[in-house]
Formats: C-alpha cells, sequence, structure tokens
C-alpha cells in the first residue's frame, strides 16, 4: 500500500485523522470486508492495531473518516491516476453494473435490472473505467436503474484531465452503443469500439450475408464497410454451436405447444387461433421461423371451425445457425492505424472489468449496501473502489514473478490467518518483544510471500 502510492495520495487529501482510519478500511474491506461496526469492535484483534500504537477508533470517527472520503472522491482518484503515469494513446475500457440494498428505502435506490437477480430490491448503479494495464481510472454512481447510454457523456465529458491521455478509444459493450451515444463520444473527439445491439447486428449480419455469403466461409477475422461506417466480423469460438442448441430447444417446446393449440377443439374464432400461435412464437423468439396459417374445416355444423396448420422454415434456420457463430464490432479507426485482430483484442479486453466487478462483488463485498445516506451509499462504494484499486496494483506486481496470479484478496486472507505476530509482555503488560510465528502454516506462508517478491513486507516488521 505504501509502495503502490495510496499513502501519500491519502494523507495529501484528507486530514490525518481520516487518512489514518482509511488506510486500515481499505485494507480491511479487502482482506475481511464486514460492517463498519464490525471494523470497530474487532480490529483490536489486527496486526495493525498493534503496529499503529495501539489507537482506538470509535464508531463516529469511522463514519466522519467516510464521509471525509466522499467529499473528496475526486482529489484522490486524480492522484491515483497520476502515480500510475500518463498514455498518449489510451484504452478506456467502461462497463456499468449494480448492487442491491437491505431494507426499503435508499436515497440513490431506483428499480431496475439487477445483476445479481434482486429485482425485489432497490439497487444502485456505478460505471468503472480501466485502462489495459488493468488498473481502475475512475468510478462513477447513478441512481439504480439509470439507463446505460445515458451514463457514457457524463463519465467521459472531460476525459482529457481526468485520464491525462491526448488520445483515447472508448471501448464498451453494445449495451451503449446505439446512435446518440456514439455521436456524443465523437463530439468528444474520442475514438470508439464498442459491440452492436441485438437487432442491429441482426439486421447487419442478414444484409451482408445477402450481399456477400462467402464472407462467412472464412475461418478468420473480416471488415467491411457499410452506410460509411467500418465493422469487424469476429467469429465465436464455441458459442455458436451453444446458440444452436439453445435455439433447436426454443423451437421443440414452440412446436409441442403449437400442436396443443393445433388439436384444440374450440377453434370457432380464427383470429383467436392465430393470436394464439403466434404468442407462443413470440413468447419463444421465433418469429421468423414459423409459418402460420388459419385454414376453415369444412363440417356440418352451423358455426365454421377452423384448424392451425405451421411449417417450419428451414432455410432461414440453417441461415440464422450459421450467422450465430458470429458477432460485428463497429468503430471509426480506420485499418490503416488498427488491424482487424487488434480491434478484436481490445474489445476482448472488456473481461477486465468484468473480472473488476466480480472482484468487488465477491470477494470486497460491496453487496448488500446497508447505508440509505447518499453520502455513505457513495463513500461506500469509493471505499471498495480503493480496496479493488490496491488489488489490482498487487495483481499486477506479482504478475511479474509468477504466471499464474492467485485471487488477490483469498491469498491475502490466508495470509493474515496464517501469519501472526507473537507478543512477548512483561510482568506490568508492557509489550517486550513481537516476533512472527514459526509454525508450519506460517512457513508455507514465508515460502509463497517469497515466491511472489514479497519478503521485504514481513521483514520490515520482523
Amino acid at each position: 500500500m505504501q509502495e503502490s502510492g495510496m499513502f501519500e495520495v491519502l494523507d495529501k487529501n484528507l486530514s490525518r485523522s481520516a487518512s489514518d482510519v482509511l488506510k486500515e478500511l481499505v485494507l480491511h474491506q479487502l482482506i475481511r470486508p464486514k460492517s463498519k461496526l464490525s471494523f470497530s469492535r474487532f480490529r483490536k484483534n489486527g496486526l495493525l492495531y498493534l503496529l499503529g500504537g495501539k489507537r482506538e477508533y470509535k464508531e463516529d470517527r469511522v463514519y466522519m473518516a467516510l464521509d471525509e472520503l466522499a467529499d473528496n472522491m475526486e482529489k484522490i482518484k486524480a492522484g491515483l491516476r497520476t502515480h500510475q503515469g500518463s498514455n498518449n494513446e489510451e484504452i478506456l475500457l467502461y462497463d456499468l453494473s449494480n448492487s442491491y440494498f437491505t431494507g426499503r428505502k435508499a436515497e440513490l435506490g431506483g428499480r431496475g435490472k439487477s445483476k445479481e437477480k434482486r429485482d425485489d430490491r432497490y439497487i444502485v448503479t456505478y460505471g468503472l473505467v480501466m485502462n489495459k494495464d488493468n488498473m481502475p481510472l475512475d468510478i462513477r454512481i447513478w441512481k439504480g436503474g439509470t439507463a446505460d447510454s445515458s451514463t457514457v457523456l457524463e463519465t467521459f465529458s472531460e476525459w482529457k484531465q481526468n485520464y491525462k491521455a491526448d488520445k483515447a478509444i472508448w471501448i464498451a459493450d453494445r449495451s451503449m452503443s446505439g446512435e446518440p451515444t456514439i455521436e456524443d463520444i465523437t463530439k468528444l473527439d474520442l475514438n470508439y469500439i464498442t459491440g452492436l445491439p441485438g437487432q442491429s447486428q441482426i439486421t447487419v449480419l442478414m444484409d451482408r450475408h445477402e450481399r456477400s455469403p462467402e464472407l462467412f466461409d472464412t475461418q478468420d477475422i473480416a471488415s467491411f464497410k457499410q452506410d460509411n461506417k467500418r465493422f469487424v466480423l469476429c467469429r465465436h469460438h464455441s458459442k455458436g454451436f451453444r446458440k444452436e442448441i439453445k435455439a433447436f430447444e426454443r423451437r421443440r417446446k414452440v412446436y409441442n405447444e403449437l400442436v396443443k393449440i393445433q388439436s384444440s377443439p374450440q377453434n370457432k374464432n380464427d383470429k383467436k387461433l392465430y393470436h394464439r400461435a403466434m404468442r407462443v412464437i413470440e413468447k419463444h423468439k421465433q418469429t421468423p421461423f414459423w409459418n402460420i396459417e388459419i385454414k376453415p374445416i369444412k363440417s356440418e355444423e352451423k358455426h365454421t371451425r377452423y384448424r392451425l396448420k405451421f411449417s417450419l422454415d428451414r432455410e432461414t434456420v440453417k441461415t440464422y445457425n450459421k450467422l450465430g457463430h458470429f458477432y460485428v464490432l463497429q468503430t471509426d479507426i480506420s485499418e490503416q492505424k488498427m488491424d482487424n485482430p487488434t480491434i478484436k483484442n481490445n474489445y476482448k479486453d472488456l473481461i477486465r472489468v468484468e473480472r473488476s466487478f466480480r472482484d468487488i462483488k465477491s470477494y470486497i463485498k460491496i453487496r448488500p449496501i446497508r447505508h440509505h445516506k447518499e453520502r455513505r451509499i457513495k463513500a461506500h462504494i469509493y471505499l471498495c473502489y480503493l480496496s479493488l484499486w490496491l488489488s489490482k496494483y498487487i495483481e499486477n506486481k506479482w504478475r511479474q514473478n509468477t504466471e499464474v496470479v492467485p485471487e488477490i484478496s483469498k491469498r491475502l486472507y490466508e495470509w493474515d490467518t496464517n501469519l501472526v505476530i507473537c507478543e512477548t509482555v512483561d510482568d506490568q503488560g508492557n509489550m517486550v518483544d513481537a516476533k512472527w510465528n514459526t509454525g508450519r502454516n506460517a512457513k508455507e506462508v514465508s515460502n509463497m510471500i517469497h515466491e511472489l517478491g514479497e519478503e521485504l513486507a514481513i521483514k520490515t516488521h520482523s
């Protein structure tokens, strides 16, 4: 934490009291994430309490430090970006997620699609910006349910000043790639690489398949221009086959339900019969593949009866199965500046943001959020962001010494549990000496620390 520059940034932008508390809170959230009250009550069992001179932090002092963090977070983020250095050709990876609250009210709480499938709770939305070096650059917070595309302009409106880049490429998934968003990004003098939204992608793929079907026979990446835009056609390695299997299962469900409708004895209303069939097809999103006809049945009854006839358009199924192995990216970067494989690889780097969201939710425990006031909600998210920033710094450092980097929070928790300081006290209870324990678990931890090049961290306090 000292080596990363976070100490210096916190000391510079916060009061001494708040800085001391937040240094421990960041580590607490990274290694043993619990509530702020638990931090105040149980921190006496930690190493930092001993090394820090056994200072006690009351609950009020902790919350005052969090309030100060919320007020000065923009300066802290700027300070951390300065320590990372600048890049004239910056890659800005951007994605959104959300977390849910406990309780029935929250000032930033809103209704929307929950990433954790908790649609019964209020949620808060936050967006994360990362660079290609796997380091977080920024985090923004909005009321829950805010549309993805509406967050882009606010996040990048001052990008040259915020991210210290003369040129930059904005990379985002297809949920933010609508025409208004692309126009906003272009006005900001940013280049972009995004996926196409679902229906737009199908339209482009179908149109290109009709014009040049041979384009889909190649195993390599291809590109084409359409409507003065550059599109990059990329092939899925395995997802296309999974999509074929799921599409087959949906068609089978449609077939079984249409057979039930066909055998129904109450078919006196042709419009009602048609709408029943169409509801089944639309429910399973299979409209392009089925042909529906309503035929009258010859009978001696007073009321005319109708029969449902349906058939599967197999040629359309084959076409969609083939197109399902591809996805389309759009960009305004010329092929001379960036070739197709580089475009694809830069887009796939969005997985870094997805992994950061996984870490901040699974290990750093950003949710459920137990605060209701706006400033406390923001302070909690900012605290988790600082813990994430520190974990990514450690991950990048460890990557220099090993190919397989372990989960940072999990590994630090193991070290914190197995490598402890044994304190020697005199008859009056005063500490005389303190040494690391030398048991089997401690030796294993020491060996791992040595392999990752962190032996100075434990020698400092030996």
